[in-house]
């Protein structure tokens, strides 16, 4: 009998490479759409801009848009990290800095959306 090999490191990029791919689709749609309805039905002033950013889907979907923005953020720059940054002290220093970098954002992202309902 032979001996079945293992596929080692062969899939260990998928989940990342397929990550970029729902996020940058993700992104794109929702920019359309943002542009497409601000152009369409403009905001003219905050108060109708508050009134529209306060609707659930609205929300849900800005939610999703800055989601998709940091999680492709973090596996495109981890990437450029790995195959860039060959001390590990700066790596590790570097992808640290990334990480709180933007764990801040999401923590300001949160604010934005909880504080933006009625």
């Amino acid at each position: 009998m032979r001996r079945v090999r293992s596929a080692g490191s062969a899939h260990s990029g998928l989940t990342e490479w397929l990550l970029q791919r729902v996020t940058s689709l993700y992104m794109g749609g929702f920019v359309i759409y943002a542009i497409a309805h601000l152009s369409l039905l403009p905001v003219r002033d905050y108060i109708a801009w508050k009134a529209w950013f306060a609707t659930g889907y609205v929300r849900i979907a800005w939610a999703l848009f800055l989601a998709s923005i940091l999680i492709h953020a973090w596996v495109g720059m981890r990437s450029i990290y790995l195959d860039y940054l060959h001390p590990l002290w700066l790596r590790f220093s570097v992808t640290l800095l990334t990480a709180l970098g933007l764990l801040a954002l999401v923590l300001w992202a949160a604010q934005i959306l909880i504080t933006a309902a009625p």
